[in-house]
């Protein structure tokens, strides 16, 4: 059966929680995972997501199988998660962002078994995000359980290492996170010389030509 990548609409937020709960930290067993995880977010988070930010979805029939969010400049200015770069240890100067357009991955969530559809995805959202922002930061969980899900795509992204946190979720206790960067004059030197070039351009989207509904 086909699949479709798509802009999400509200109604989705309803799919977005039934994966974020297959995707339950407290599902992991062992110290690391490359099926990756969600930790928090909401009903209502979701839907203030789709309504400002970069969000898609991918189809599978009539079912959604996965999905990714990436903040606006906008949004993540005003964020905990921007608030809280005075608690990550840095190898950048943080506050030259300041006032640059920049965005964060904020999630990528899929069930099991469609890695085609997760570089799709990957692909265009980023370039979707990167016609308006220069930069993209986005974190992985390192301890207790490192994440090993998003760091290849961030790696084969030209994604660099710039820092770490320390935080404390309610449900979950102490999470230690690495912080990437992925700037999108170094992404796309990489999609140049990239052996998926044809295959990306192939099922790239233009955004423009969708509705969001």
């Amino acid at each position: 059966m086909k699949t479709k990548i798509r802009i999400a609409v509200e109604a989705d937020a309803e799919s977005f929680i039934a994966i974020k709960n297959q995707l339950s930290f407290t599902y992991i067993i062992g110290e690391s995972t490359t099926g990756g995880f969600l930790l928090g977010t909401d009903i209502d988070t979701y839907k203030k997501y789709i309504a400002n930010d970069y969000c898609l979805v991918v189809e599978k029939g009539l079912e959604i199988i996965g999905f990714g969010i990436v903040l606006r400049n906008e949004g993540l200015k005003q964020s905990d998660i921007w608030a809280k770069r005075y608690l990550a240890s840095w190898s950048i100067d943080i506050e030259t962002f300041t006032n640059k357009q920049v965005c964060y991955f904020e999630q990528l969530a899929f069930q099991k078994g469609h890695s085609r559809e997760v570089l799709k995805l990957c692909y265009n959202i980023i370039c979707w995000a990167f016609e308006s922002h220069a930069h993209l930061f986005t974190t992985t969980v390192k301890k207790p359980i490192f994440n090993l899900a998003a760091i290849p795509y961030i790696i084969k992204s030209g994604g660099s290492l710039v820092g770490n946190i320390n935080e404390v979720y309610p449900e979950i206790g102490p999470i230690n996170s690495d912080i990437y960067k992925i700037d999108a004059d170094i992404l796309s030197e990489k999609l140049r010389v990239s052996a998926l070039k044809s295959y990306l351009i192939q099922h790239s989207i233009n955004f423009k030509n969708q509705s969001t509904g």
